[in-house]
């Protein structure tokens, strides 16, 4: 459950820091490790890749602490407005009622605030921040959380690791540098948040391990755009369904029980119940919040070619699907299970029950 960046924002308007410099991600360096999509694709073809947020996974988290500061402030004053008038002649209220509304309500009106503030970052806003990434065009179109929209050159975006020493967790991050001044103007991160893979000795291997979800990450969106779809497209076995939709009830209890699909047995029954309410408060934060749209010039450079055999989408149920099958299908592409060290293949039975482990 990670909401930096939305709470609190990334930090503009300054240079890049040692750290950030150190960890950078070169565009044009391979890692060699195996790209893994990390359920993060709404749709993908030869011209884009869209992927969904960060936040996307654990939304309606956010709205469970919300609403109880929201909903013991209207309790407290309700109750307190009801007993002055249970006490009052008539219409006419009593003093003392009248200051204990009133200091309740002064004295409790910054929970209140808070409350309703925390809820409209998961409800009243969008159902999802999407980014794509264009190929063709070698752009980067980030949909931000206050409605804009950036479009940057692919290879003048900054992508480094990003520390969240609080969380004692990283993600990709990319930085949008002013040309002139190099300073931070905007910042967006990649899907996938995680650990950052460390050896027995608490160090960096000097070889990345297949166990390095975070880089994996990153190489599956790097090699999209520097190599094409036919890098990664058979590492895809689920698409979100978002494609100018909201998701379905099920899709959403799915892909929050992603969250969790990893985790020891033990641990998994423990955090289902708190799942199980989050998921009822994603629904109402999905039927709160409008679908994005990107502006008309971002779809004019993102045109799909017909009987483009790397187009793919989601159903219903999330599951790959081609748009062009005939295509498809003569071009041999599709999802092809992933191998692990050994040569094995490494099975992933249906969405979502091993994705992804955080």
């Amino acid at each position: 459950m990670n909401y930096f960046g939305l709470l609190p924002k990334y930090r503009v308007n300054r240079p890049l820091s040692k750290e950030e410099l150190d960890n950078r991600l070169a565009q044009n360096e391979k890692l060699d490790i195996e790209p893994y999509s990390h359920l993060c694709v709404i749709k993908m073809n030869s011209t884009f890749l869209e992927s969904v947020d960060k936040w996307y996974g654990w939304r309606g988290s956010l709205s469970v602490f919300a609403l109880p500061a929201i909903v013991t402030v209207l309790v407290i004053v309700g109750t307190a407005i009801m007993e002055a008038l249970t006490k009052s002649d008539g219409l006419k209220l009593q003093p003392s009622g009248i200051e204990t509304v009133l200091i309740l309500t002064s004295s409790l009106m910054p929970m209140f605030l808070i409350g309703i503030w925390l809820l409209r970052k998961d409800w009243f806003s969008f159902t999802h921040y999407p980014v794509r990434f264009n190929r063709k065009k070698r752009l980067v179109h980030v949909f931000h959380t206050d409605g804009t929209v950036s479009s940057t050159p692919w290879d003048e975006i900054f992508f480094t690791l990003g520390h969240m020493p609080r969380l004692h967790e990283w993600e990709i991050r990319g930085h949008i540098l002013d040309p002139k001044t190099s300073l931070i103007q905007r910042t967006f991160s990649l899907s996938y948040t995680g650990l950052l893979y460390l050896d027995h000795n608490g160090q960096r291997p000097s070889r990345l391990s297949e166990f390095d979800f975070l880089r994996a990450h990153w190489e599956f969106i790097r090699r999209y755009m520097e190599e094409g779809p036919e890098a990664v497209s058979n590492q895809v076995q689920f698409c979100m369904p978002l494609d100018e939709k909201k998701e379905s009830i099920r899709i959403g209890i799915e892909r929050m029980l992603a969250n969790i699909a990893g985790v020891y047995v033990p641990i998994y029954l423990m955090t289902l119940p708190l799942c199980a309410i989050f998921s009822l408060n994603r629904i109402f934060a999905m039927w709160t919040s409008k679908i994005p749209e990107w502006p008309s010039e971002v779809e004019a450079d993102c045109k799909v070619e017909v009987d483009d055999p790397f187009a793919i989408t989601g159903n219903r149920s999330g599951d790959r699907v081609a748009v062009y099958p005939e295509a498809a299908a003569a071009a041999g592409v599709e999802f092809r299970p992933r191998k692990i060290s050994d040569g094995r293949l490494k099975l992933r039975p249906s969405y979502p029950s091993t994705q992804l482990m955080r």
